[in-house]
């Protein structure tokens, strides 16, 4: 597959932003009108939005990093979808789950829509449950070897 321009932008935006924390790319790449979804929860807010999301996610994992495992683009090139990895260590609370200090991995897929190459939509599905297993929120599913 040749990566499209939209492609290498959410590249850009994983490899800078999410994961060197460098937050100026995001004001070439996110645009005013940006909408960002997750778990049902619609926010709204452009380029201050992205850097606040990568923000609060820093205060959890701040060694976070990402990495891009799958990128499926379609609609003439303004859809991208992303399958990304992150590994961190968990140092900061979130909604009620104090921090750890355990190494994480915890997968993540994420479908985008660009505008006139820029951003204007992520919906993202982050696999929670394997990140509260990880640290111990949620019990590991017992194998059925072990259920006798």
């Amino acid at each position: 597959m040749t990566d499209s321009s939209n492609a290498r932008r959410m590249r850009q935006l994983f490899e800078e932003a999410w994961t060197d924390g460098d937050l100026e790319v995001i004001d070439e790449i996110v645009a005013d009108g940006f909408v960002f979804t997750r778990g049902g929860e619609i926010q709204t807010g452009g380029p201050e939005l992205y850097k606040s999301l990568i923000r609060t996610t820093r205060e959890m994992f701040p060694d976070m990093e990402y990495r891009v495992d799958d990128v499926i683009v379609g609609d003439g090139g303004d859809a991208v979808t992303v399958r990304w990895t992150v590994t961190a260590t968990h140092e900061g609370g979130y909604k009620g789950v104090e921090p750890t200090n355990q190494t994480i991995e915890m997968e993540g897929l994420e479908l985008n829509k660009f505008e006139d190459g820029r951003l204007v939509e992520t919906c993202t599905y982050p696999h929670w449950v394997g990140f509260l297993e990880d640290v111990g929120v949620l019990p590991l599913t017992d194998s059925p070897e072990t259920n006798t």
